[in-house]
């Protein structure tokens, strides 16, 4: 980690932690990042249904960001039915969450998919070259487990040429505010 990166954890007693990696200089808005890896984490299990996540402030405080920039993100994931408001007022994880999240995270991998594929042919590769690179692809990848699925996902978004900009490990109180 360079010393330009800040790395953040809260240990509350019965808090789940997760990790936010915003990459500022990234053409991706903060927004979408912070919602892209929550989606993330409630995909491969790290923030389960029915979880309360932190005000928008005070996630906004912990990533060192501004806090419309969170809200946008919780109203995108609130739209999409990935979050609720629950009755006090927290963004809580819905049911159907985890399946929203890996449909709308393989859609992403798809269009990804497409947008190689589309490069490659402008780079000159005919179909069946480009069929073969897929074949090789798919014979070398083994399956991932949920940890290295999202470290891949990071490791993919982040510039190749710098270090991360900031990790933030949080933590998102299960159960808390409720009745």
């Amino acid at each position: 980690m360079d010393s330009g990166s800040e790395l953040k954890s809260a240990a509350i007693p019965g808090s789940i932690n997760f990790m936010i990696d915003i990459q500022p200089d990234s053409p991706v808005p903060v927004h979408e990042q912070i919602a892209v890896q929550i989606m993330e984490h409630i995909a491969t299990g790290g923030i389960p249904a029915g979880v309360k996540m932190d005000e928008y402030r005070a996630l906004a405080q912990e990533l060192l960001t501004n806090p419309q920039v969170v809200a946008q993100a919780y109203q995108n994931l609130e739209w999409d039915g990935i979050l609720k408001t629950s009755r006090l007022g927290l963004m809580e994880v819905t049911a159907n969450a985890a399946g929203i999240c890996r449909a709308k995270l393989q859609e992403k991998a798809r269009q990804g998919i497409r947008r190689a594929i589309g490069q490659g042919r402008a780079w000159g590769l005919d179909d069946d070259q480009l069929r073969k690179a897929v074949e090789e692809a798919l014979a070398a990848a083994p399956p991932l487990s949920p940890a290295e699925i999202s470290t891949s996902i990071k490791k993919a978004n982040a510039p190749s040429h710098r270090d991360s900009q900031g990790i933030q490990i949080l933590s998102g109180q299960k159960g808390r505010g409720s009745s």
